[in-house]
């Protein structure tokens, strides 16, 4: 049994994010990130676009329609920016044929034995970087291989995606940004990333403001200063896209920039 102070434990990346809980039970929800779900003290139970399925832990592609039953059971979840190089990896090695990857009992096995033994005690950048450089071996994934096929126009939206302030992010400014039209720009940006520029930048915002509750500010506050319009839009947006409420998220919760 897994004992632990906190109900989630959550660890921020560039390219993904990382969360240790007990406290995922979601309906329907579709997100923007290719999911791994590791079940650390029995299996995983999830409805994909509406077929149920149980197993050790799974590879999920992303803007897949799914439910999870967590069931008061620690999982391990790593959502995935799919058009990061991990992303990449993980689609080409896992997800060509079929949104759903079912992991194989071993490496199902290794990554719950990672989970327990490294990730819940990770304290420091170094630590976590050792522990996903582990994830990476068991998923035979190496990111030294291959790079994302991005082209120029989509590395400068995903810069100014970065650099500027999110409520100034808007698909209007960024086809400005780099002289093409809104709908040529939404257009490559869906054909190379893989998901809508639009529910790009609504994840990017999501991913903004809870960075900031963290660190401190209201759930108001964050949520204004990343590009909500109150925070009811806020907790209505973290609801439908990651199937959790906004304060589920944070209350109990411990976080971690890596």
């Amino acid at each position: 049994m897994i004992v632990s102070p906190y109900e989630l434990i959550l660890y921020s990346s560039q390219d993904h994010v990382s969360f240790l809980t007990n406290k995922v039970d979601a309906d329907d929800h579709s997100h923007h990130y290719i999911q791994l779900t590791v079940g650390l003290e029995q299996n995983v139970a999830i409805t994909v676009e509406g077929q149920p399925m149980q197993a050790s832990g799974f590879i999920l592609q992303s803007n897949v329609t799914h439910q999870l039953q967590g069931l008061r059971q620690w999982q391990w979840y790593i959502l995935i920016n799919p058009e990061s190089t991990f992303g990449e990896l993980v689609k080409r090695t896992y997800l060509k044929d079929s949104c759903v990857y079912v992991l194989d009992k071993n490496q199902a096995t290794e990554l719950q034995q990672l989970a327990v033994e490294r990730i819940f005690s990770v304290n420091g950048q170094a630590e976590y970087d050792t522990a996903m450089q582990l994830c990476m071996r068991i998923l035979r994934i190496n990111e030294n291989n291959q790079k994302p096929d991005l082209d120029d126009r989509i590395q400068e939206v995903l810069h100014v995606i970065d650099t500027y302030p999110p409520h100034q992010l808007t698909v209007k400014d960024l086809s400005r940004h780099i002289y093409i039209s809104e709908s040529r720009l939404s257009h490559i940006f869906k054909n190379k990333v893989g998901i809508s520029l639009a529910s790009y930048i609504v994840h990017h915002k999501l991913e903004t403001a809870f960075q900031a509750v963290f660190s401190g500010k209201s759930m108001t506050d964050a949520a204004i200063d990343a590009g909500f319009s109150s925070s009811s839009h806020f907790s209505r947006t973290v609801r439908d896209k990651l199937g959790m409420t906004a304060r589920a998220i944070v209350q109990h919760s411990r976080f971690l920039k890596v």
